[in-house]
């Protein structure tokens, strides 16, 4: 199997979890919604995926930290502030893959 295909399908396993598909969209969504001069993906947003998603802060850290090792996600954590953003290289080469 190509490096490709292995990426590929680690993108796939890991949105194969309703859960971690779910919190995807949600980071996906808000990215796209929040104004310019406010924080982008989850920043400041943990405690509301919480909510949101009605799962405890530990499976959303896990969800997070399996999003990130599939290369889903980008996160940097400040202190105690962890941003997230969608990997849009990522995303562009998906579309590509089908192409």
């Amino acid at each position: 199997m190509t490096n490709v295909n292995q990426n590929m399908a680690k993108v796939f396993k890991a949105l194969s979890n309703e859960q971690r598909l779910n919190l995807f969209k949600m980071i996906y969504y808000w990215e796209k919604t929040i104004d310019s001069n406010m924080c982008c993906g989850v920043n400041k947003a943990f405690s509301k995926a919480c909510e949101c998603m009605n799962l405890s802060k530990s499976t959303i850290s896990h969800h997070l930290k399996e999003l990130q090792n599939a290369n889903l996600v980008i996160c940097e954590r400040e202190g105690q502030t962890l941003t997230c953003q969608v990997n849009k290289e990522l995303i562009s080469s998906i579309k590509i893959f089908f192409d």
